[in-house]
């Protein structure tokens, strides 16, 4: 058995990190097709609260950590959300447990168990680097194996179930939401970048890849999606991104898309104002018949990273507001 040393120190005085859960899923294929749960062996008490645990889970040969945050408020028998968040292709999951992403902070304040994967590690990248992605199929099963194991072992909502991405982790968002099964237990996501549409061109003939959860029967959940104005990998216009290896559809597209996902397209919109960030052009599209949202909000002024203004607190906000499932 292997220990896997916690890496994250709390901002938070009444976190120490403490408790290591070592799962093992025994004997399941990394890449079947089925999304039925198999029995996890637990082998260790749970997570203490009020700490940061880094987890070993084991899928056939294949090892995946995984971070928990159990805020100091919960308790066995009521239930309480569920939040993971998905780290940009070429991190880890400490780029989203960071004290400036404030995602552990709200974890806290706000009562919900917060969960931070790790992707595969990157086939390019040395050997031993925290370099990971989210590109293989896989993931998706993963995600749905990772809400079986958290359900299991803690006392969930099941109807406020929600996903956070950057980037890459944007783009598995996407396609979470694409999945007929997965879907199904999904509130709301909410993004920062993240493809929806691209086409490599090498070679040329390379087909357009294009996320569409009405075409993949997808369940219609509500969506916040962000975008930067001056972000050059994923441009808002679309077009070719500063590699010059893709082209991209543009931010509206993305928008649109989940207006037609959510049935949207002759509902109502607003403008609306983060208080945060008063630069952010927002508007708030929702469907009178059942509530689902989806916010589309252009920072312009932001690059293709994460934003310096609080949008864990915007994310929790429009996660409170969201249908439940």
């Amino acid at each position: 058995m292997r220990i896997i040393a916690p890496k994250y120190k709390s901002c938070l005085a009444t976190a120490a990190l403490a408790a290591v859960l070592i799962a093992f899923f025994a004997n399941v294929a990394l890449a079947a097709t089925t999304t039925k749960a198999e029995p996890a062996v637990i082998q260790q008490q749970t997570p203490r609260r009020g700490t940061l645990s880094i987890i070993a889970i084991l899928i056939g040969l294949v090892q995946r950590e995984v971070a928990i945050y159990v805020p100091n408020s919960y308790q066995t028998g009521a239930a309480v959300p569920l939040v993971f968040a998905l780290h940009g292709d070429g991190g880890d999951a400490s780029k989203m447990y960071d004290p400036e992403k404030r995602i552990v902070e709200y974890a806290e304040s706000q009562g919900f168990i917060a969960v931070f994967p790790n992707g595969l590690p990157l086939p390019t990248a040395p050997v031993g680097s925290h370099n990971y992605y989210w590109g293989d199929s896989v993931n998706v099963n993963f995600m749905n194996r990772l809400i079986d194991l958290m359900t299991n072992n803690f006392t969930i909502d099941s109807r406020r179930i929600y996903f956070i991405g950057f980037s890459g982790g944007a783009k598995l968002c996407y396609r979470l939401a694409a999945d007929p099964a997965i879907s199904a237990r999904i509130a709301a996501i909410a993004t920062v970048a993240g493809d929806m549409g691209s086409k490599r061109i090498d070679p040329p003939t390379s087909p357009w890849e294009i996320i569409d959860p009405i075409a993949s029967g997808g369940v219609p959940m509500s969506a916040l999606l962000l975008q930067g104005g001056e972000d050059k990998k994923q441009p808002a216009m679309g077009g070719f991104g500063e590699d010059f290896d893709s082209i991209k559809t543009s931010f509206q597209a993305k928008v649109d898309s989940w207006r037609l996902f959510l049935d949207i397209h002759d509902g109502t919109s607003n403008t609306i104002m983060f208080s945060d960030a008063p630069r952010v052009e927002s508007i708030q599209y929702t469907n009178p018949a059942n509530g689902l949202i989806v916010i589309s909000a252009l920072d312009p002024a932001l690059p293709h990273q994460w934003p310096e203004w609080n949008f864990m607190g915007v994310i929790w906000d429009f996660f409170e507001h969201a249908p439940t499932r």
